[in-house]
């Protein structure tokens, strides 16, 4: 199988309780994606921004922008119709690649999001993708601040970890990002750890009802619904 390495940078952050495209959520800014083959190696990269329409970038201290650097000025200086970001996306999903990221359930819910609001499918149940963040819980084994548990680590924790940040690594640059999640790829596949592409579904919690009625069953619904 062949493989999409994304990063996304976005307006803003996931309010998960609700779908990809409600009023509020974050937008796409900033779309990197690494071609790679089904032996982890990379065929060519493209780097996309987009026009702000409907949409602003956050600016000042800790906001969307200050964090990933970008402006409406850049944006609309560099930036390009979301359809056409969307028409290069398509095609590599339909071309049967399996997204990869780090963090895979926020860069494909941003792709999810975008697509609906252009009226197309989303391609939910066609885009298999591997979360290269996952699995790394138990490997670098980094404490909560809380010290109850173990935390997911950032990017910049988990190249450490390996020993493979590139000396120029930026983090929360997409292009950066994406090649980060590469490098991750290919040591979770060299320990035997990288997980197979899937279509993630979760269990919906049943709606509240009175104490003596009835269990329902529960159905499948994807991972992050309302999706």
């Amino acid at each position: 199988m062949n493989y999409l390495v994304i990063d996304t940078e976005t307006s803003g952050l996931f309010d998960f309780k609700q779908p990809a495209d409600a009023p509020g959520q974050p937008r796409l800014a900033h779309l990197a994606m690494i071609r790679v083959n089904a032996d982890l190696v990379e065929e060519d990269r493209t780097d996309l921004y987009v026009l702000p329409r409907g949409w602003t970038m956050p600016q000042g201290p800790g906001s969307a922008g200050a964090v990933n650097g970008l402006t409406d000025e850049f944006l609309e200086a560099n930036g390009l119709p979301i359809s056409h970001v969307l028409d290069t996306y398509i095609d590599e999903i339909r071309a049967g690649r399996a997204v990869v990221a780090f963090n895979a359930q926020y860069d494909c819910k941003v792709m999810r999001g975008e697509l609906r609001r252009l009226g197309l499918p989303d391609l939910f149940e066609e885009t298999p993708n591997i979360c290269v963040m996952r699995p790394l819980t138990g490997i670098c084994r980094i404490p909560r601040p809380n010290g109850r548990g173990l935390k997911f680590p950032n990017l910049t924790e988990a190249l450490d970890h390996f020993k493979v940040r590139p000396s120029k690594f930026k983090a929360h640059g997409a292009v950066d990002d994406a090649h980060g999640a590469l490098l991750i790829m290919r040591q979770l596949h060299r320990i035997g750890m990288l997980p197979d592409p899937a279509v993630h579904y979760a269990k919906e919690k049943p709606a509240e009802k009175p104490a003596a009625a009835p269990k329902r069953g529960r159905r499948l619904v994807p991972n992050d619904q309302p999706f």
